[in-house]
């Protein structure tokens, strides 16, 4: 469904402005790392709560919204470590990836932080420096409009290690689980 990022990231964009699809599939991955049980439902229900203060939801958000659960839960749950931060495609200005990409650090911690992700202390210290990077890549932002070769690959970077990381503190979050059961 969404093997092209661009359009499905254009099209949320337009039916759920002002929320970023970019922020939203981070709240989505730390909803899901933090309660992989996370059904369609109380994501939905998590989503309107954050709209509420926007006014009404479409009905063609809310099937765009299923869509993009059923795909962020295919992701984590994927054998092949596939998850994937939901941003602009890479022939988009570098500033307007790097605002995507804090826009999605800002959701996956709200996500965990609202999952109660940590009321175990589930998470390593690696999961933990994880999560202060993430904290610190959402106030980041890219102030010129060209960007260089160099700048390209540290963003390139950066979205590998968030997708790294998120992949950790799942893991973390997993074997807390197991061992609570």
């Amino acid at each position: 469904m969404l093997a092209s990022h661009s359009p499905v990231f254009e099209r949320l964009t337009r039916l759920l402005d002002p929320l970023n699809p970019a922020e939203l599939h981070g709240l989505l991955c730390g909803l899901l790392c933090a309660d992989p049980n996370l059904n369609c439902d109380r994501w939905l229900s998590c989503v309107h709560e954050e709209l509420a203060d926007q006014g009404e939801n479409a009905e063609p958000a809310d099937d765009l919204l299923r869509k993009l659960f059923e795909y962020g839960a295919a992701q984590l749950s994927d054998s092949d470590c596939t998850v994937t931060p939901l941003l602009p495609e890479d022939e988009a200005p570098l500033w307007q990836r790097s605002d995507a990409l804090g826009a999605w650090c800002q959701g996956l911690l709200f996500g965990l932080g609202l999952g109660q992700a940590d009321r175990h202390h589930a998470l390593s210290e690696e999961s933990r420096e994880f999560l202060r990077d993430a904290a610190e890549i959402a106030r980041v932002g890219f102030e010129t409009e060209e960007a260089t070769e160099a700048d390209e690959t540290a963003y390139a970077e950066l979205v590998e290690y968030l997708r790294v990381g998120l992949l950790i503190v799942q893991q973390d979050l997993s074997h807390s689980s197991a061992r609570l059961h």
